[in-house]
């Protein structure tokens, strides 16, 4: 097996049948049939169904497509590594952003890296941080911020940390938390018990840290529903299902919570003791990261660490 068995097999992956994957690759099909065929007798496995309109991936297949993707991207990064020695990073770069993030990260971190690295193609992913520590171990993406939590318990990243964060109760509906909030308009730990909240599923390391830590104090919370996707957290609580926890950078215009027309979401500070959480630089350790992917880091810390003081964040910065 060989850097053109994987191009092969991932060709056909993408364009579903071996005339199409022919043309892309200029290769007759029974050429390519010959090399998929021996690639399969090789990994002693199906990689594909055929069927009369073309050819699917089976299970084993898509699993064989990730590592595949993760090999191709690595020989490409060690290539314009070593032609841009002397010269600028060169490459492509794929690069995960936590959804409460997108708004102070995304816009600015694209236009910085058209700025100041012009060579380098960003592709930014907007996930939860579950799934990004996921795709990052698997190759899917080069570097990532994560939150603390479950993604910084994984042990296949090296983490650089950032800033830390206090988290807030948001909601579009006042008056269901106005009768908790303080003087100086904070909510206590102990009242959040008071509210219905949407938040993502158990295994996420928002919803992890949020209950040990309000465990450790005492706290029951009140988790009516479960949504693993951001957007649809903030359109829930949107359509009156109660508040959640988040970042406070989740009110910045450019963050999915505030594209919500004329709704205001609100914020209040979780106090006595409050929910905090680390920001992380996230890269792989299986694999070296490329010159772009290091340029593109250091650019995300260096944006974030700007919008640390800011009132838009109001986080600490680590570094």
């Amino acid at each position: 097996m060989d850097l053109r068995d994987l191009r092969v097999f991932v060709t056909i992956a993408e364009t579903g049948s071996l005339a199409a994957a022919g043309k892309v690759l200029h290769m007759s099909s029974p050429s390519l049939s010959a090399r998929l065929k021996d690639l399969e007798d090789e990994l002693a496995t199906v990689l594909f169904e055929r069927w009369a309109r073309g050819l699917i991936l089976t299970e084993q297949g898509r699993e064989f497509q990730t590592h595949a993707y993760a090999i191709l991207k690595q020989a490409e990064d060690a290539k314009a590594s070593m032609l841009s020695r002397d010269k600028p990073p060169i490459g492509t770069v794929r690069f995960g952003v936590p959804g409460s993030l997108v708004g102070l990260l995304t816009v600015r971190l694209i236009e910085s890296c058209l700025e100041r690295l012009p060579q380098v193609r960003l592709r930014v992913v907007e996930s939860m941080s579950g799934y990004i520590s996921n795709w990052l171990r698997e190759g899917t993406l080069d570097a990532a911020i994560v939150f603390g939590g479950g993604a910084a318990n994984d042990r296949s990243v090296s983490l650089q940390a950032i800033a830390e964060e206090d988290l807030y109760v948001g909601t579009y509906d006042l008056p269901s938390v106005a009768p908790y909030l303080t003087d100086r308009g904070e909510i206590r730990m102990r009242d959040v018990r008071h509210l219905r909240l949407v938040m993502p599923g158990p295994e996420h390391g928002l919803r992890l840290l949020v209950e040990a830590t309000a465990r450790r104090h005492s706290v029951p919370l009140n988790v009516t529903m479960e949504v693993d996707a951001s957007s649809q957290i903030f359109t829930l609580i949107r359509r009156g299902h109660g508040a959640t926890i988040c970042s406070l950078a989740a009110r910045h215009p450019g963050a999915m919570a505030s594209s919500a027309g004329d709704a205001t979401l609100h914020t209040f500070r979780v106090v006595e003791p409050g929910f905090r959480r680390t920001v992380y630089l996230a890269t792989p350790l299986n694999r070296p990261s490329s010159r772009a992917t290091l340029a593109v880091a250091q650019l995300a810390v260096e944006t974030l660490l700007a919008s640390a003081a800011s009132d838009e964040w109001k986080a600490r910065r680590l570094t």
